[in-house]
């Protein structure tokens, strides 16, 4: 069975791994930051897991964002054809 993912998860992961390079986190930094372990933030990023709304907005807030602003920018990243609006 194929597991899709959905698109604004994908693009999520690919703008939280945007953030960290900007920042030249590591996945521990972050994770020690957020208050989870780095195997768990690892499970988000590959799309093992979807990530939870309090996770998000903790990721976002370790990165001086708004939930806002994170979900804005990860949702430009998600190309016409994959929008489902």
């Amino acid at each position: 069975m194929e597991d899709k993912q959905n698109p604004l998860e994908v693009a999520l992961s690919k703008q939280i791994r945007v953030e960290l390079a900007e920042r030249e986190w590591s996945q521990d930094f972050l994770a020690e930051k957020v208050g989870i372990t780095k195997a768990t933030l690892s499970r988000y990023l590959k799309g093992h897991r979807s990530m939870p709304l309090p996770t998000l907005y903790e990721i976002a807030k370790a990165f001086g964002m708004s939930l806002r602003e994170i979900m804005s920018k990860a949702e430009d990243r998600i190309s016409l054809e994959d929008r489902w609006f």
